[in-house]
């Protein structure tokens, strides 16, 4: 019973991943791979007290769109 509880809500936080980042994949699928991995280390980084790592990875993973904006 334990298993199917589990599986039900790794199903769910799956769908529940795809739903959320499918507007950031179709906007630019190179840079969906910076935000699924910079935003959660990022969060976790920023939550345990280490603020200047986690300015780092926010500054890598929206490189390369601040520079588009700014060429605009």
């Amino acid at each position: 019973m334990k298993y199917i509880i589990i599986t039900v809500l790794v199903i769910l936080f799956g769908i529940f991943l795809y739903w959320a980042y499918l507007p950031d994949y179709k906007r630019n699928p190179k840079e969906f791979w910076r935000t699924i991995i910079g935003m959660p280390i990022g969060m976790l980084l920023g939550g345990i007290g280490f603020r200047d790592l986690n300015e780092k990875i926010r500054k890598w993973a929206v490189e390369e769109k601040e520079q588009r904006k700014a060429e605009k």
